[in-house]
């Protein structure tokens, strides 16, 4: 123990003479010490190794710089995007079909069993057949309604003794209109995907604006919190400065006699705490720094890494005018929190909406309009054995001309419907889908107490945080007064060491305060205006 104690006393003798020196170029000292510059808060500069470059960054700066390269901020665009996909593919229900039905060929032969083709020396009926139908379908965004249209073809050839055109080409061009009167007539499935989607899509956007709000907002928290470790720096390298000094003036009243070596220990034993309080605020520090940039790179090989950053903006002290009922208005007209789960309630209003008329009888009004032709060679026959005589040759366009002309028309229009016995699945959705709504309503009630809460509790913690940085500035400046004075005695005798590092304590501890309630303010007021936008994590 003996051993220890005087090796704290020659090493503090050796600092007492070295150190001083060896601190001179330094940053500018303290008032507490005559002629030195006043230590001010957003003043002190991190500490540069050389090769490395220091980067000055304004608030403005660093936020753009995260909007650009956040990792978490690109992911979150991208989300738009995914979802604009799942709208599209919710607007391909709507989408029209175009469609190749039929386009085949068929070779058929069949044993005669008719007595009249027999007697002509028939005995296997031969045919070719050629068709081709097409179709177009669309359903209908209002009402429910579904448009449909096909286009029938076919060419037929044969060896028949009744056939009066070989061959023979058949068009039909068909036109459908299908309208549900009832269930599906206001809401149905697709369309409640759609609305759904188109809702999801707002909320979505919603989420992003959220996302890069509170991102934003751990910039500037990350921001202030480096500021205060560069700060922090400065204020234990102060507290090694006062202590050092303190160690020099003790080693001189030695050397005169006026004091002995071991009343010296209480300042060597301050200066080595003073020096393990500066290497934890640059532990600190270097540990605030990477976190600061890890919200600014686009990746581990972003070269910011590499680089000192130094926040130049300066934390404000003025007071700021909080008006809560005002943000509470704002609050819950704007914020995105409250404004998505008022998308969330109509998410489920459409949902009721398809329930409801999911319960409703099916009954569908059809309605059909068609046109047919006939076209080929016509031939006559004079008689039942007769040989076949070509009338007129024709073709395909016969067909279509027949079609152009309206020749053979036929329209229909039918009523169908179906309601089913006994228990109804959709009625139990319809309930559930009740109970849906309400708890979305009991949310959105829930969430705009949750944001007077919060809102109040921001308000009140700005004037708080202002209170607080007014009792911090008032203990700095009655505490360097108190050191001065006790600096002042220690030289002509009156006060003792033990007097000098209380009040040296005493000073540094009011310092971190007041650099805690600085950014503690800056912080609140950031906060107050935060939840009248965004929901805070």
């Amino acid at each position: 123990m003996l051993k220890h104690r005087n090796g704290l006393l020659t090493w503090g003798l050796a600092l007492a003479l070295v150190g001083p020196a060896a601190l001179s170029g330094q940053q500018p000292a303290d008032t507490t010490q005559p002629g030195l510059k006043p230590y001010v808060v957003g003043e002190a500069l991190p500490p540069v190794e050389q090769g490395q470059t220091l980067l000055p960054m304004s608030l403005n700066d660093a936020i753009q710089r995260a909007l650009k390269a956040n990792l978490n901020i690109q992911t979150a665009n991208l989300n738009p995007e995914i979802q604009h996909y799942s709208l599209l593919s919710a607007e391909a229900a709507f989408t029209p079909t175009f469609s190749i039905t039929g386009l085949g060929y068929r070779n058929s032969t069949r044993i005669s069993t008719s007595t009249i083709q027999a007697g002509s020396g028939i005995t296997l009926n031969k045919s070719n057949t050629y068709t081709f139908s097409a179709g177009f379908n669309k359903p209908m965004r209002w009402l429910g309604g579904q448009f449909s249209a096909s286009f029938n073809n076919s060419r037929d050839d044969n060896n028949s003794q009744f056939s009066i055109r070989n061959p023979s080409y058949n068009s039909t061009l068909s036109l459908n209109y299908s309208q549900p009167l009832l269930a599906g007539l206001t809401m149905d499935n697709q369309r409640a995907a759609l609305q759904t989607q188109q809702i999801q899509t707002q909320i979505t956007d919603l989420q992003v604006k959220a996302q890069v709000a509170n991102i934003t907002n751990q910039v500037r928290r990350a921001y202030w919190a480096l500021r205060y470790a560069i700060e922090q720096i400065e204020i234990q390298r102060r507290n090694l400065e006062q202590a050092n000094e303190l160690l020099r003036q003790d080693s001189l009243q030695v050397r005169l006699g006026r004091m002995t070596t071991s009343q010296m220990l209480q300042a060597a034993a301050q200066v080595a705490a003073a020096e393990q309080a500066l290497l934890n605020a640059q532990v600190q520090w270097h540990t605030q720094d990477l976190t600061f940039k890890s919200l600014l790179v686009s990746g581990p090989t972003d070269p910011l890494l590499n680089d000192i950053i130094n926040p130049t903006d300066r934390p404000t002290e003025a007071q700021q005018n909080v008006d809560i009922q005002a943000a509470i208005q704002v609050a819950l007209k704007d914020r995105t929190d409250i404004r998505e789960q008022r998308q969330q309630r109509d998410i489920s209003q459409v949902n009721l909406k398809v329930s409801k008329s999911n319960t409703l009888p099916t009954l569908d009004l059809t309605a059909g309009y068609s046109l047919s032709g006939v076209g080929g060679d016509l031939y006559s026959r004079n008689g039942i054995e007769g040989a076949a005589t070509l009338v007129s040759p024709g073709g395909y366009t016969d067909a279509l001309t027949n079609i152009r002309n309206f020749d053979a028309p036929t329209w229909n229009i039918s009523l169908s419907g179906s309601y089913p016995i006994g228990t109804n699945p959709n009625k139990t959705n319809l309930e559930r889908a009740k109970l849906q709504l309400q708890q979305s309503d009991l949310a959105l009630k829930s969430q705009e107490l949750t944001i007077i809460t919060q809102v109040t509790n921001a308000g009140y913690a700005v004037r708080n945080a202002y209170l607080q940085l007014q009792a911090a500035q008032r203990s700095v400046e009655a505490a360097q007064l108190s050191y001065q004075g006790v600096v002042q005695s220690f030289g002509v005798g009156a006060a003792t060491n033990y007097e000098v590092v209380q009040a040296q304590n005493t000073l540094t501890t009011a310092r971190v305060s007041e650099l805690n309630a600085v950014i503690s303010y800056v912080d609140a007021i950031a906060q107050f205006e935060l939840v009248q936008h965004v929901g805070s994590n």
